[in-house]
């Protein structure tokens, strides 16, 4: 059910994974920690450049962090 209300909740799940802070993979996709943090909680969602940046970031598909 959790993934109806947050579709990326796989992309903490992938950052822990991968041992990345919110800090480290914000540097490495060019946003704030914050912006991580809200992806993470379904409170914003990436725009399709940034999901690119962040599937990129984690070695993964974007099919992989929903």
């Amino acid at each position: 059910m959790a993934h109806k209300k947050n579709p990326m909740l796989r992309l903490k799940m992938k950052r822990i994974e991968k041992g990345l802070t919110q800090e480290e993979l914000a540097k490495k996709v060019g946003v704030m920690r914050l912006s991580i943090s809200n992806y993470e909680t379904g409170t914003r969602f990436p725009r399709k450049p940034i999901l690119d940046k962040l599937a990129e970031a984690l070695e993964c598909n974007i099919a992989d962090l929903f």
